[in-house]
């Protein structure tokens, strides 16, 4: 048929189904061809995400037989400009002068001046003057100019009769009917004569062109081409006027998916016959009219109870445009003939799909405790406690729903009102987008700012914080460790953790010098700062070379600074100091932009010299090509967007930040929707398009709906009309249109549990409408949590939880192999590491190195986890990471100062000189090494520190074991061991023969020419009462490496025919009873004849050999030594504790609910609780039967019989055994 015998007029088709909606349009389309061959038929596509699925649709329905071809599919506005163009001579829509990105500059610059522009309002002059300081004030002012920009944007679509009443003098048109005296001042004093003054500035807009443009398709008879529009679910007035007038002598068709086959407005059945049915609209026009009361009533609901309250809900805005649709004549109004199905629906996503079309809520009703319902899986909610689970359910969901209905990857859509949030956790879940390996479940991004798909991104962020930034050194190594900073500045990776260790040496935590601290109001102390870190760099590598020097000497500069230099500053790498001198230079320079103010196009222009001298790119790698083209497009649009309207404003940092964030999160990926494979986008571009499979993630409480925010300056938001659109009511009815999408399943997901305390949280609110629908269709009371709900899933915390293989719930399984392996016992205790399958371990080394053997008696689970199954806490350990403070209150514990002082400073110059007092004053690498809090509290810290020296020094004066000879100091002594002898049982078995290491403070023995004693302090520094550690608090971890190195020494010693003696002195405020014990011990050997030191050197390498069986027991996952509780429980054991005193004092010592303070559990960062799981010793539900706290008493006290030197058989048993 030629467009010339086609009729005019509007013509609705609607359907539930989008798909439905491509029959007629084929056929339409070939009804309508126009007369010349070649000349296009012309489609409208609602958005971006319809116009591509439209492409792909078509062509599947016509079949591969056949081909669509010439079609010219628009989206509105570019058929609105195209329309106008022809008609006007110019655009209606895109008018570059009134984007909102340029139109915010000419009103940047009005309210430069506000009054000279009208603006009198108070309010408005008092926001403007109120700031505090000129970045406040800049900032102010953006803000302002960029919401009156995004409301005269809708107002240009919306409202364009007030602009014109305003532009003609009318300042109190829109309130002219309303009694609030702000109301009427905010449109008279403010918003009336700032649109007059930027419509005098910018001329022509598009609300007097679009009504121009409706005049002139009126007024034109000429008969004009078929249209045909698709997929739309609102229209602005102003646009449907177009549409209308068009239509007075063009064909046009609208294809519009209606979720009700009902009129959900005046709720009246439609009539008719056929193969499509032809409705009654009586009713309509009274609806809109009590829509419209509705609005002009402030205390009113947003929506009124209908026949199906979540239609009623949801579905406002789509009531709308149907209202207006109708308001004047339609040629024909037509429902799709499949809508008047009655069929029975076969599972919960048909049912609910079903009560929205029939209008039908009752046909939700099911029998909740059948197991068809349980099992039922089109639609399901799923509660997770982070947004790591709900991914990690949605790949188990996904894997089964290609498993069990065919679903295809391309026919899934993975949708978020915040996909942002779900960026970096996906490929953690999925891969990385693209991935040839992921056969099963490909995937593509679309909708995807590129500011979080790059980590060029991620500095350039960082960047442009520094003038707010504290510049901590773990800032600077991030910065270190990007690879086109480390290009830029003239080194590998070897050079970065180079410079890291060396910045961690020096103990360097923030700002860049004294002057940036005192710009945050802050001392301008020097200490900790990058200047002072640097100087001591510089000062290690320049005093390198100076002969004589034992280690690193203070210096005094010449403005009288004293500092200390950095040892092991040399060699190659020193030339690496120059590049982080450069860095560090850099980060000034952008610290500095934030005192400047200058204009938009000097921005621009330094921004990119900024970038380019810190960012070096690969040119071989495209990802960091694209991303470093879209830093400069962004800069350049700094100053490129405000020259549009004739503007280069002065411009402060705060201002400048903001604008690049903006555009780095507007910018979209170089994605396209429905490339094949799972599509993960927002929520806005697939609406309504229809998917096999439909998953929803983040429908928690307060992201869902969108919440207006018009600053207060938005008259549209109190004066609404019929037709408006509100953020709330678009999300709502895009929800429904999500649900009504789904063909075969319906995965909607939100944070549901703490992770903390997994108390309950609560879903959205079109969730929660629609989880207290099926509640009430099935009879449940929505205060009774234990009712059956099968549609609603609350997953475990963990993956490998038991209940995801124990098959008891239909919707609690996985697909994960790793997960099964590790999977606990149904509810039982939660699994743990050891209960998995770990690695056989390597063979000891042979010889087996002495700090190897005493690290697992201090810290066991780190020994097997890091040092075995190389598993690094290293970035939660304070102590392994750089810091981001300087010392506060106190020394860190770590730094062992009053230990190192008394044995390297006080202890040597007292044996020396007896009569040497102390001045108590902190040594250079203390007071300067930065290891000293500063000021008062710095000299706090030292004098607990020095008290805690001068109780070591009494307590070694006391006992009596040291001479003149300790005047050098401690010895260090090298050890080789054998654990063995020739002849002796074991070889072969595994366990290594020999322990080598080096042994320190090994002084000379007062009394004996030739013995020697090895000595431990203990000082208490923390106390300010008791300066040494008790004997009682001395544990295992301090108790096992004493006897080791003890041991050791002994038998290094022995074979002699005249026996030195070897002592252990253990510095603590009493004798400890190891030490008594093994020098009694010591005391004996030395007395005794060969034949008997023989027999007690066997027993002493047994009792290690068997501390090294333990060792190997514990890297093997067979041993629950842990050395605090394992020591509280021995001895509570030794006094005779009952079972379940014994249990409660070791839980208070494992975990901090049990007890006060931190437990052994707990301690950071976390390698006991990574292996121990929940495990609690003692507690009957973690602990069944106490067989983990009996196994740690045995280890515990094998261990504790070893090196008290004690009798029986020093090989302990697999203590284990029983409790695996």
């Amino acid at each position: 048929m030629s467009t010339a015998e086609t009729t005019a007029g509007l013509t609705l088709l609607r359907a539930s189904r989008l798909e439905a909606l491509l029959g007629p349009l084929e056929t339409l389309l070939a009804r309508t061809l126009p007369t010349h061959p070649l000349a296009p038929q012309t489609v409208i596509a609602a958005h971006p995400g319809m116009k591509q699925w439209l492409a792909g649709a078509l062509a599947r329905q016509v079949g591969a037989s056949r081909v669509v071809a010439n079609l010219d599919v628009q989206l509105p506005s570019t058929w609105l400009d195209g329309i106008s163009t022809q008609l006007l001579g110019e655009r209606a829509v895109s008018l570059p002068h009134y984007r909102r990105g340029h139109l915010r500059w000419t009103l940047h610059a009005m309210l430069g001046d506000p009054s000279a522009h009208g603006v009198t309002d108070p309010r408005v002059l008092s926001y403007l003057d109120a700031a505090r300081s000129a970045d406040e004030r800049a900032l102010r002012r953006f803000q302002l100019a960029d919401r009156l920009a995004r409301v005269y944007s809708q107002y240009l679509v919306y409202r364009s009769d007030w602009l014109q009443a305003w532009e003609a003098g009318k300042h109190t048109f829109a309130t002219a009917k309303r009694d609030d005296a702000a109301l009427r001042a905010l449109e008279s004093a403010c918003l009336a004569p700032l649109w007059q003054a930027v419509a005098t500035a910018l001329g022509e807009h598009r609300g007097r062109l679009v009504d121009a443009l409706v005049t002139a398709l009126q007024a034109d008879p000429a008969p004009r081409a078929p249209l045909h529009v698709v997929g739309l679910s609102h229209l602005p007035p102003a646009e449907l006027s177009v549409l209308r007038a068009y239509a007075c002598t063009a064909p046009v068709f609208l294809y519009v998916p209606d979720p009700c086959r009902e009129y959900w407005g005046g709720l009246h059945r439609a009539t008719g016959q056929g193969d499509w049915r032809k409705p009654d609209v009586s009713d309509w026009h009274a609806f809109r009219d009590d829509e419209q009361l509705r609005f002009d009533t402030p205390d009113a609901l947003d929506w009124r109870e209908q026949g199906h309250p979540l239609l009623a809900r949801w579905g406002r805005l789509g009531q709308h445009f149907f209202a207006a649709l109708v308001d004047d004549e339609l040629r024909e109004d037509i429902r799709h003939w499949q809508d008047d199905a009655t069929d029975t629906p076969g599972n919960r996503l048909a049912r609910l799909q079903e009560s929205i079309r029939r209008l039908q809520p009752a046909l939700l009703r099911e029998d909740a405790t059948a197991p068809a319902a349980v099992a039922d899986a089109s639609l399901r909610i799923h509660a997770c406690h982070t947004r790591q689970r709900e991914l990690e359910v949605l790949r188990d969901a996904l894997l089964d729903a290609i498993d069990k209905e065919g679903v295809r990857p391309g026919d899934i859509a993975v949708m978020a009102p915040d996909i942002q949030a779900y960026l970096p956790l996906i490929p953690a879940v999925f891969g990385e987008p693209g991935d040839a390996r992921e056969r099963l479940l490909p995937y593509h991004l679309a909708d995807v700012p590129v500011a979080r798909s790059h980590p060029l991104f991620a500095v350039f962020e960082t960047l442009l914080g520094l003038g707010a930034s504290r510049i901590t050194a773990p800032e600077v190594v991030d910065l270190l460790g990007v690879a086109e900073v480390r290009a830029a500045l003239g080194l590998d990776a070897g050079d970065a953790e180079t410079l890291v260790e060396w910045l961690r040496n020096c103990r360097v935590a923030w700002a860049l010098d004294g002057a940036h601290k005192q710009a945050l109001s802050l001392p301008p102390r020097c200490e900790h700062s990058f200047a002072w870190a640097m100087d001591r760099l510089v000062a290690g590598y320049l005093m390198a070379d100076v002969p004589g020097e034992a280690g690193p000497q203070a210096v005094r500069l010449p403005d009288g600074t004293e500092l200390l230099p950095v040892a092991g500053i040399e060699g190659p790498s020193a030339a690496a100091l120059g590049s982080l001198d450069r860095l560090l230079c850099e980060l000034q320079a952008w610290r500095d932009l934030a005192h400047v103010e200058q204009a938009a196009s000097q921005w621009a222009t330094v921004l990119r010299e900024r970038v380019d001298a810190l960012l070096r790119i690969d040119r071989t790698d495209a990802d960091a090509c694209a991303a470093l083209s879209v830093l400069h497009r962004a800069i350049a649009q700094l100053g490129a967007e405000p020259a549009r309207n004739g503007e280069d404003p002065a411009l402060r940092l705060p201002v400048v930040r903001e604008l690049l964030q903006e555009a780095l999160a507007a910018a979209p990926e170089r994605q396209r929707f429905l490339m094949g494979g799972i599509t993960f986008c927002g929520m806005v571009p697939q609406r309504a398009i229809p998917f096999a499979m439909v998953c929803v993630l983040g429908l928690g409480e307060g992201a869902f709906p969108r919440r207006p925010s018009d600053g207060g300056i938005d008259l549209m938001a109190r004066i609404r009309r019929l037709g408006d659109r509100d953020v709330t009511g678009d999300d709502r009815y895009l929800f429904l249109e999500t649900v009504m999408s789904a063909r075969k399943r319906l995965h909607l997901s939100y944070i549901g549990q703490g992770v903390r305390d997994g108390k309950h949280r609560n879903p959205a609110a079109p969730l929660a409408e629609l989880l207290a629908e099926l509640d009430r269709t099935c009879g449940n009371a929505p205060d009774d949590r234990d009712a059956p709900r099968p549609w609603l899933v609350r997953h475990p915390l963990q993956p490998f939880d038991g209940r995801y293989f124990d098959g008891a719930h239909p919707a609690l399984f996985s697909f994960s192999p790793a997960f099964a392996g590790m999977r606990g016992a149904g509810r039982e205790m939660l699994p743990r590491l050891r209960d998995g399958n770990t690695p056989a371990p390597e063979p000891l080394p042979e010889p087996l190195p002495l700090a190897t053997l005493e690290g697992f008696f201090k810290d066991p689970a780190k020994a097997l986890l890091k040092d075995h199954l190389q598993l690094s806490l290293d970035a939660l350990d304070d102590d392994a990471r750089l810091a981001e403070d300087e010392p506060m209150d106190a020394i860190s514990p770590i730094h062992a100062v009053a230990r190192t002082v008394f044995l390297q400073q006080v202890l040597p110059r007292k044996c020396g000189d007896t009569a040497w007092t102390w001045d108590r004053q902190p040594p250079a690498w203390v007071g300067l090494g930065g290891l000293l809090p500063l000021g008062a509290a710095g000299d706090a810290a030292w004098a607990k520190e020095a008290d805690a020296v001068d109780a070591l020094w009494s307590r070694a004066d006391a006992c009596g074991r040291f001479d003149a000879r300790g005047q050098h100091g401690g010895q260090a002594v090298r050890v080789d061991v054998p654990l063995l002898l020739p002849g002796d049982a074991g070889v072969g078995d595994g366990v290594p023969q020999r322990v080598t290491g080096l042994l320190r403070n090994v002084f000379p023995l007062n009394g004996s020419a030739d013995g020697v004693q090895i000595v431990f302090p203990f000082p208490n520094p923390i106390d300010e009462r008791k300066h040494l550690k008790e004997p009682g608090d001395l544990g295992f971890k301090e108790r096992v490496p004493a006897f080791l190195h003890w041991a050791l020494l002994r038998l290094q010693r022995a074979g002699t025919e005249s026996p030195t003696p070897v002592r252990l002195t253990l510095l603590a405020a009493g004798e400890p009873d190891l030490a008594a014990q093994v020098n009694a011990w010591d005391l004996r050997y030395c007395a005794t004849d060969a034949a008997g030191r023989a027999a007690m050197d066997a027993d002493l390498r047994r009792r290690l050999r068997a501390l090294v069986v333990l060792m190997r027991m514990g890297r093997e996952g067979r041993s629950w030594f842990h050395p605090k509780t394992g020591w509280v429980a021995c001895q509570e054991q030794a006094k005779g504790a009952d079972a379940a005193a014994l249990a409660k004092r070791a839980r208070a010592e494992w975990v901090k609910d049990f007890g006060e303070g931190r437990g052994e559990r707990d301690y950071a960062p976390g390698y006991a609780q990574l292996l121990e799981g929940d495990l609690v010793f003692g507690d009957p539900d973690t602990d069944p039967d106490s067989r983990a706290l009996r196994a740690l008493l045995q280890d515990a006290q094998a261990i504790h019989g070893l090196i008290m030197l004690g009798d029986g058989d020093p090989i302990p048993a697999n203590a284990s055994q029983e409790a695996a």
